[in-house]
């Protein structure tokens, strides 16, 4: 997962769901790139209203958020990732 255009995270889960996407999500973030991405973790409950959400900020300042009860952990690396190849292009003809 190439998290170096990641500017901020928010996690948005019932730790005690059998979908580990989310989970998943976090282990996955490198620890060197923990201190530079601002990641805002939150646990729901059984009475929670909210619902579960993965939710990332680039660097060029758009938005994507997944739903990791109906995603498959692949699925969302893969929808990720594919923001993060453009910006990786973007910034090589740029150099």
């Amino acid at each position: 997962m190439m998290t170096k255009y990641f500017t901020s995270a928010i996690v948005r889960f019932d730790p005690l769901s059998r979908r580990k996407t989310a989970r998943i999500f976090l282990a996955r973030i490198p620890p060197t790139t923990r201190n530079l991405i601002k990641i805002r973790t939150e646990f729901l409950g059984r009475s929670s209203t909210n619902k579960p959400l993965i939710s990332v900020t680039f660097r060029d300042g758009k938005t994507i958020e997944l739903d990791p009860c109906k995603e498959s952990i692949d699925d969302v690396i893969e929808q990720l990732d594919r923001h993060s190849r453009t910006l990786h292009l973007q910034e090589q003809m740029n150099s």
